[in-house]
């Protein structure tokens, strides 16, 4: 089992919550240390970095997986499992409490951006690369808010949706996602 948010590859940001969320679990996360950079930190080199979980338990490492999702190691059980989760869940559900965020803001969108820049020095990352990290940052960073304002998953996903539009429009990308939908490999432009 392979799990990663590797959007990136093909020049745009997680959308549809993805960023939200692993921002999100980050966040709350009891194992995070303090302060409103490192949930954005390790959010930003996960998905930066387009990291795939290559086992369910690493996934969980990453927070693709929460503590208390299941884990079925027999391929033939999933389907079942996972129909009896659902109508246990079902039964009592309320939808989860939506994140309470405060984000770094222009102050941490700077920190990751001076990263990226060195990766791109190095040439371990393109110039493309660099303005995918940058749409990225604003995301994670929560755009112009203040780290005293708490930011809700709302402007996430409007920040999360900005960024797509944004990269959608640039030649690179769409030339990464013709690529990916002919060859099925990313393209290093």
């Amino acid at each position: 089992t392979y799990m990663g948010l590797v959007e990136a590859g093909v020049g745009i940001v997680p959308g549809w919550g993805g960023c939200k969320e692993l921002l999100g679990r980050w966040t709350t996360s009891k194992t995070r240390p303090g302060g409103p950079i490192p949930p954005v930190m390790k959010a930003f080199e996960t998905i930066a970095m387009a990291q795939v979980a290559k086992s369910a338990i690493e996934a969980r490492d990453f927070l693709f997986l929460r503590p208390n999702d299941a884990i079925v190691m027999n391929r033939d059980r999933v389907l079942a499992a996972a129909k009896e989760r659902a109508l246990t869940m079902a039964e009592n559900y309320s939808p989860p409490e939506p994140y309470e965020l405060r984000l770094p803001g222009p102050t941490g969108r700077t920190a990751l951006d001076l990263g990226v820049r060195d990766f791109i020095n190095k040439g371990v990352a393109s110039a493309h690369d660099g303005m995918i990290a940058h749409e990225l940052a604003i995301v994670l960073s929560g755009g112009d808010t203040d780290a005293l304002d708490i930011i809700s998953e709302d402007r996430v996903l409007e920040l999360e949706r900005d960024a797509i539009i944004n990269l959608a429009r640039t030649v690179k990308t769409r030339a990464r996602v013709e690529q990916m939908l002919k060859t099925g490999r990313p393209l290093r432009n």
